[in-house]
């Protein structure tokens, strides 16, 4: 991973041409040079922190004199802000002066400017915290499990208008929302006042009133089905179904903005009834499953992982998420709950080689790194070919391979630019260069997917390897002779490549991938390509990329490929 400082960046270049064409494109290999870079997998935690394991902590909003959330506990933030106070049904605390015992209880009444400003203020500082958050908002007072705390359902219609304002401004910052609002924990249970309908029509109406950029999950894939507006989900809930497609249609890019949160994941084979038992009334596993694996592909799923119930399945190991996580496309899970499932994963060794992943390599690989590196995305850049020579028309062409070996995908469009600067290695310049950065406007990063499996009937088959092929053609505005670094940013994403030697440290840095140089000779035009000069002080190769599909293992080596395309390969 290659950082590229920001505080001397150039005025941002927007490229003439721009153009990402993904796995079906065939190769303009010719006049590449493949790039003599590291493309194994650090297998490094990143600091991508809208995904992983994230930490809970409590905001509990008042009528006046609330207080924001000042210092967040963790990066990726699961925010439990509370309403209690704003419905007569949730009791807050018990007085007992003057000898008696009264209960208190909150006053179902519009939430007010002060609340509301507490809580954007709290978002505000999440953003400053260089943070992410999913959030949830409930009734339940400090979130301690109490039982018919949800005010009357027109209260609910009239909190969830107030604050969809407040979460469309900082989609920025909010990785989700868990749609709470009914139950205990906000988890959609143990209140008699829940019903299907008046979940749907909560959930649809904050659908309605907010961006699409929000994803909004509920708490259970029968809630889900029942916000998209299927009625009968034990039978017509199956992807394949013409229900189902009849049901796609009409909503279109909803489909893929509703999904779920789990807090029974793994805890048995049903979730702790997440999935029901009762195929012909309920969501089962599998048909939940593979919902979420089509239609969830860009929105983030998880919960808290639990130990096994007794008498149940045991499902909740690392090498069962090596599986289904993949499908589910698994984004964040609670780093505390269940504790003492998540601290036998620490101690218990990963027992499967996952792409460089691999027990034989690492001694101290536990299953607990394996998952908390898979969850949500994970880029590794595997081949980089870039145009051997720049000519008079500025324009370079590469061809790029990468993998997402983690469970899910990006679920926010982060912008794609390239990052050119003049290659100062070996000179004595005491200056840092000044990267100029061309837009890729063309490009949607929620498309760099990660790998698919596929069930037919009792077989599991992988259907995608997570390696997606791109291509590049932009224009950029070089001034003088020479070679030049090339880097690849998507948003702030940090790629899980070593890091390589090229532009060293200058200022505040960033993460970026590196790709390699081009050389930079105007006299020239692009259909010509000579090489005008060769990167000195190459150290690594171009490794090939070797993966497991079930007990085999695949070595994919696309050296040979580009060759019988005309292309050159820099050696040593």
């Amino acid at each position: 991973m290659k950082k590229i400082s920001e505080i001397t960046r150039n005025v941002v270049q927007i490229a003439v041409i721009g153009i990402f064409l993904f796995a079906t494109v065939p190769l303009f290999a010719a006049g590449l040079v493949k790039q003599s870079i590291d493309t194994t997998d650090a297998m490094a935690t990143l600091e991508n922190f809208d995904r992983g394991f994230y930490t809970p902590q409590v905001l509990h909003l008042k009528p006046s004199g609330g207080k924001p959330i000042e210092k967040p506990y963790g990066k990726l933030l699961h925010l439990r802000a509370e309403i209690s106070e704003f419905s007569s049904n949730a009791w807050l605390s018990i007085d007992t002066t003057g000898g008696k015992r009264d209960t208190v209880r909150g006053v179902s009444q519009d939430l007010t400017e002060d609340a509301l400003n507490v809580l954007q203020q709290t978002f505000d500082n999440i953003r400053d915290f260089g943070g992410h958050v999913i959030v949830r908002i409930c009734y339940d007072p400090w979130y301690n499990g109490r039982s018919n705390v949800t005010p009357a359902h027109e209260w609910v219609l009239k909190h969830v208008e107030q604050l969809a304002p407040v979460l469309s401004k900082n989609t920025d910052v909010v990785v989700a929302l868990e749609m709470g609002m009914h139950g205990a924990y906000g988890e959609m249970h143990s209140d008699t006042s829940i019903t299907y309908d008046r979940v749907a029509e909560a959930v649809n109406l904050m659908l309605r009133n907010t961006p699409p950029e929000l994803k909004i999950l509920t708490r259970t894939g029968n809630y889900s089905a029942k916000v998209l507006g299927f009625d009968n989900w034990g039978v017509d809930f199956h992807i394949d179904g013409e229900k189902f497609a009849e049901i796609a249609k009409a909503k279109g890019d909803t489909m893929y903005r509703v999904g779920m949160f789990n807090d029974g994941y793994l805890g048995t084979q049903y979730d702790y009834g997440t999935w029901g038992a009762d195929c012909k009334t309920s969501i089962c596993r599998e048909e939940g499953v593979a919902w979420l694996e089509k239609y969830s592909v860009n929105t983030p799923y998880g919960g808290e992982a639990l130990t096994t119930a007794s008498g149940y399945q045991v499902i909740n190991t690392p090498e069962f998420l090596a599986y289904e996580g993949f499908r589910t496309h698994t984004s964040y899970l609670n780093i505390q709950w269940n504790n003492n499932l998540i601290d036998s994963w620490k101690k218990t060794p990963f027992k499967q080689k996952d792409f460089d992943y691999d027990p034989a390599r690492v001694d101290s690989l536990s299953g607990f790194k394996y998952i908390n590196d898979h969850l949500g995305y994970r880029f590794v850049l595997r081949e980089s070919w870039l145009s051997d020579t720049v000519g008079a028309d500025g324009i370079l062409r590469a061809k790029l391979r990468i993998q997402n070996v983690g469970f899910g995908n990006l679920t926010w469009n982060a912008p794609v630019r390239l990052a050119v600067l003049e290659d100062l290695e070996g000179s004595n310049l005491a200056m840092c260069p000044m990267p100029t950065y061309y837009e890729l406007p063309d490009v949607d990063s929620r498309n760099i997917h990660s790998r698919t499996i596929s069930i037919a009937g009792g077989d599991t088959v992988m259907t995608f390897d997570g390696n997606n092929e791109i291509e590049i053609s932009t224009k950029l505005n070089l001034k003088g002779k020479g070679s030049y670094q090339v880097y690849l940013k998507i948003g702030n994403v940090e790629f899980a490549n070593r890091e390589v030697s090229g532009m060293g440290s200058c200022g505040e840095e960033q993460p970026a991938a590196y790709l390699g140089k081009v050389y930079f000779d105007e006299s020239v035009t692009s259909s010509a390509i000579p090489r005008a000069l060769q990167p000195r002080n190459i150290q690594k190769q171009n490794a090939p990329n070797v993966q497991r599909e079930r007990n085999s293992v695949i070595v994919r080596d696309g050296e040979k490929r580009y060759k019988l395309n005309g292309a050159k390969v820099l050696k040593k």
